[in-house]
């Protein structure tokens, strides 16, 4: 009879966990003619097996462009690297252009998952607000709003001297 009873309570306490899961997963909603303060790009190697850097970032900000290498297994070989340089109003703007917030949005949300041999990559575009989106995406085939706004991110990358 005692199972019964922390059997019952341990069921009530996933559905119950389960709900407010699945509330805090909504997609955040992001006004199409929201003002853009900061767009991410990145990617994790996941299991990284020692053979460069494991995780890049590039931050782009109306005014300027970090990008970083961090996380090599071998840091004497591979210290992380931060780059920073200014960027134009005219690369904002077409940055700006380039990135269809209601089609974001819309995507399906979901986690990352680093495998061994694929990437775990994302981007994230932030109001004025506070207000942001995150996409996690296939590498190999990211999704059409997601192909744009990566098409502009060259333009505005900082180059990242590699020893």
């Amino acid at each position: 009879m005692r199972g019964i009873g922390w059997a019952s309570f341990v069921i009530v306490g996933l559905t119950i966990g389960s709900v407010f899961a699945q509330d805090a997963t909504r997609p955040p909603t992001l006004a199409a003619n929201a003002r853009l303060v900061r767009v991410r790009v990145g990617s994790t190697g996941g299991m990284c097996g020692g053979f460069g850097y494991c995780d890049n970032l590039t931050t782009v900000e109306p005014s300027f462009v970090v990008s970083q290498l961090t996380d090599a297994p071998n840091k004497k070989k591979f210290p992380d690297v931060k780059a920073k340089r200014a960027i134009t109003k005219r690369e904002w703007g077409n940055l700006q252009r380039a990135i269809d917030t209601k089609a974001l949005t819309a995507l399906p949300q979901s986690v990352c998952h680093a495998a061994i041999d694929l990437p775990c990559s994302w981007v994230e575009v932030e109001s004025g607000d506070g207000a942001k989106i995150t996409v996690f995406y296939d590498s190999m085939n990211p999704p059409a709003p997601v192909a744009a706004l990566l098409r502009q991110i060259p333009f505005v990358a900082v180059a990242i001297p590699v020893r």
